[in-house]
């Protein structure tokens, strides 16, 4: 049985440190940095489940170009099962630029390039079946992935006895709650941070988001908090947990870290408690550098910090 199938998109993220502000046109700017790095959501989330030991499968499009064939190449290295992520024979792999402040703080211009074209619709029941977790991220992102679709998709996982988690991208064309609900109604674990939460509920409490989402999934959700953490609801009781005290250099990928760290923490049997720290602990690696993978250590080594927790 395969641990997590990964939906989202797998992007080439050009990282450009460090801009407080644009030049002139046809002006030069000299900065620190310049690198690059697979990403995406679903790449990002792969990749850390990779270096954690878990067996991950992705699923989509590269595109048949060579950062898509280095992509494919780097994943296989990080143990991700790549069968599943079709060639787009005409289409590029998608692309993003973000420049990095003093802080880690990003701001990203992108092109979807092949992820938009692959359509969560057509994707077979061999797929799901034998995971115990499908994951899915990129909504409000790609095109084909709507509320509708990702709930279909959530609900022929449950009848497969696969756990389904849900994360999401700002939502930039305000398509709101509404576009989602189908997606939450089969979504077990909703993850996603405050400005997200603000975004589908006005609200800027994360009590406050926490309850307004509460009626629309049966499951349990997750607002990430950037430096202070993450909270959740369990019942009526407010939970949270803070975050690593590190020094963070780059906070790309930092919320697709964390979802890695949960997963892995709900893939091996534990409490939401417990798979959320893991998720901190992961993302506290992730925002140390750059690309959101590169320093994740094994799960086994995460766990031996963490009494009371082993991989079942």
């Amino acid at each position: 049985m395969t641990d997590v199938l990964c939906f989202g998109n797998l992007q080439l993220d050009v990282l450009c440190s460090t801009i407080t502000t644009l030049p002139p046109p046809g002006e030069l700017h000299n900065i620190d940095a310049i690198s690059f790095s697979l990403s995406g959501n679903g790449g990002n989330v792969a990749a850390v489940l990779g270096r954690l030991g878990l067996t991950v499968e992705l699923a989509g499009y590269s595109g048949a170009d060579i950062i898509g064939e280095q992509f494919r190449a780097t994943l296989s290295e990080l143990r991700v099962d790549i069968t599943n992520l079709l060639r787009h024979p005409t289409a590029s792999t998608g692309t993003s630029i973000i420049t990095l402040s003093a802080d880690g703080e990003r701001s990203v211009f992108f092109v979807n390039g092949a992820n938009a074209l692959f359509d969560l619709n057509t994707v077979p029941d061999e797929w799901l079946q034998d995971k115990r977790v499908i994951s899915m991220s990129s909504l409000f992102v790609l095109p084909q992935f709507s509320g509708e679709a990702v709930g279909a998709l959530f609900a022929r996982a449950h009848a497969f006895d696969a756990a389904t988690t849900l994360n999401i991208c700002s939502d930039t064309q305000k398509q709101g709650l509404s576009f989602l609900q189908p997606a939450l109604a089969e979504t077990d674990f909703f993850i996603l941070n405050a400005h997200e939460g603000w975004q589908l509920t006005g609200k800027r409490r994360p009590a406050d988001i926490l309850a307004h989402l509460a009626p629309y999934t049966h499951g349990t959700i997750i607002v990430t908090l950037g430096e202070e953490g993450c909270c959740w609801l369990d019942g009526n009781t407010l939970y949270s947990l803070p975050a690593l005290p590190v020094k963070a250099t780059d906070c790309t990928g930092a919320g697709d870290a964390f979802v890695a760290g949960f997963i892995a923490g709900i893939v091996s049997g534990e409490s939401v408690y417990a798979s959320a720290t893991l998720g901190c602990q992961v993302s506290a690696f992730a925002v140390t550098g750059p690309g959101a993978y590169q320093r994740t250590p094994s799960l086994s080594t995460l766990t031996r910090t963490m009494p009371g927790m082993e991989r079942k």
